[in-house]
């Protein structure tokens, strides 16, 4: 990108036959945004093999690298015939045959990978609430990357089927490049946070207190040796209470004794 500004705005200052022409590096950087793509779209498929039966696994994700696999081909496809055509004006022919099929299989992809997550998803609620609202937490992201990454991509099609002379769609393209790899770290970044929260939740509510009353515990003396027919009676009334409380984690337990005394 910082190639592509200097040859536009330095070298070829006072030259606007340049401006007409792609330079290498503009046409690289597209070409490592369809990689960047297709590395985050690959790493949510292996998500979603871990998560399917055995039964559906490789059917369900052979059919999303297809889309994948495809979404890459036609990129290729479209990054090479641009190093071909060079002229922005010449871009408009391969609209058809490259551009539009490498814009609607990413949009499939993103698809098929959003539903596929929501419904695997949606299969492993339970009973517990926590849980639930986990899941549902998860779904909302898998939905939200969909449709944004997908708005996107059709956004750059239209730039491109409408304006393929202009460098709209390469603005576009570089947004969408960077949307991937903000998924890809927001996924891995947001599972700590969802671990910690869990966490935090579950220990709120395993905490307990429980208390144990012990009154009226008596004692008495043993009567007097030197008197014979005379004893002597002592009574004390030891009150106590005690507290235990137990620890979150369950592995130490602490008592508390107070307001000992003897009377």
């Amino acid at each position: 990108m910082c190639h592509s500004l200097y040859y536009y705005l330095v070298t070829s200052f006072g030259n606007p036959g340049n401006l007409g022409t792609g330079v290498w590096s503009l046409f690289t950087s597209l070409g490592l945004n369809l990689c960047m793509a297709v590395l985050v779209q690959t790493y949510f498929a292996s998500r979603i093999s871990h998560l399917t039966r055995s039964k559906i696994r490789w059917w369900l994700t052979s059919f999303i690298m297809l889309f994948v696999v495809a979404h890459f081909a036609f990129g290729l496809e479209t990054v090479v015939l641009m190093f071909i055509k060079k002229e922005f004006s010449a871009l408009s022919q391969i609209t058809l045959y490259a551009a539009t099929p490498f814009a609607v299989t990413a949009v499939l992809s993103d698809v098929f990978i959003a539903a596929s997550l929501c419904v695997l998803l949606h299969g492993n609620r339970s009973p517990v609430i926590e849980t639930n609202a986990l899941v549902n937490t998860l779904i909302v992201y898998a939905i939200n990357r969909c449709l944004l990454t997908s708005v996107v991509a059709v956004a750059e099609v239209i730039a491109f089927a409408i304006s393929p002379g202009s460098l709209w769609f390469v603005a576009i393209d570089f947004v969408i490049g960077k949307l991937y790899a903000n998924s890809l770290l927001a996924s891995l970044n947001s599972r700590s946070a969802l671990r910690g929260r869990n966490h935090t939740h579950n220990d709120s509510t395993n905490f307990r207190v429980n208390t144990i009353n012990l009154t009226g515990l008596q004692s008495s003396s043993d009567r007097d040796s030197n008197g014979g027919t005379q004893s002597k009676t002592t009574t004390s009334t030891v009150s106590a209470r005690a507290r235990v409380k137990s620890v979150p984690g369950g592995d130490i337990d602490e008592l508390e004794t107070g307001n000992l005394g003897e009377v």
